[in-house]
């Protein structure tokens, strides 16, 4: 994966309101760690780290006061609407290096069990896997169109480029294509049984209890 390259500038001073008016100016706060190195606070150009983050950018090389370092994207916080980054986490890597990142899954295609009847549930959105910060892979896009009723596809099932180890359990369930019949019934069994429910008789009430000793 290509490393996209970014200009910073140092930022001084913290807290909501130096951020906001920061933010003001196109640019957001970013906080870089690791390396047993200081942490260090600069500042990037909003627009240049939009554009990114959109093209599926995991690695950044940074560059303050004319000396340059790679840095793994670690966290990016978004605005309340989820659209906009407004604060970014980077933590110092070697290109050598390998780390322990998280890559997501988007199901391809519609499986034949769906013509079956059956309904496609996905249960595995992402995956933690290790590899060499370079060699970062992109969104999974596991095919499904062989998936029948009842079938599942499993993390070991995944096809992923070499070089990379998976973290995740490899039993742990992706997709399960399952019987919307199957689902109905269930539905139907459990209305049954809160229909059917017997009446409780229990003890009468003492009031009750007191009015037949009386009579």
């Amino acid at each position: 994966m290509e490393i996209t390259k970014l200009t910073a500038e140092p930022r001084t001073g913290c807290g909501t309101r130096t951020a906001r008016a920061l933010r003001k100016t196109g640019r957001i706060p970013v906080v870089i760690y690791g390396h047993n190195k200081p942490v260090e606070t600069i500042s990037l150009a909003l627009e240049e780290v939009e554009l990114a983050l959109s093209q599926g950018a995991r690695t950044l090389t940074v560059e303050v006061g004319g000396k340059t370092e790679q840095h793994l994207v670690k966290e990016v916080q978004y605005d309340y609407l989820g659209s906009s980054p407004i604060h970014l986490d980077l933590t110092r890597v070697a290109l050598d290096e390998r780390v322990q990142v998280r890559i997501g899954i988007e199901l391809r295609g519609v499986p034949k069990g769906v013509s079956d009847g059956g309904s496609l549930d996905q249960h595995l959105s992402d995956l933690e896997v290790e590899c060499l910060v370079t060699e970062i892979p992109e969104t999974l896009h596991p095919f499904v169109t062989e998936l029948g009723l009842e079938e599942t596809l499993f993390v070991k099932d995944l096809e992923l480029p070499p070089g990379v180890t998976v973290l995740t359990d490899p039993d742990e369930r992706v997709a399960t294509v399952r019987p919307l019949i199957a689902e109905a019934e269930e539905e139907s069994k459990e209305e049954d049984g809160e229909a059917a429910q017997p009446e409780v008789i229990g003890r009468a009430p003492k009031e009750e209890e007191g009015d037949k000793k009386e009579s």
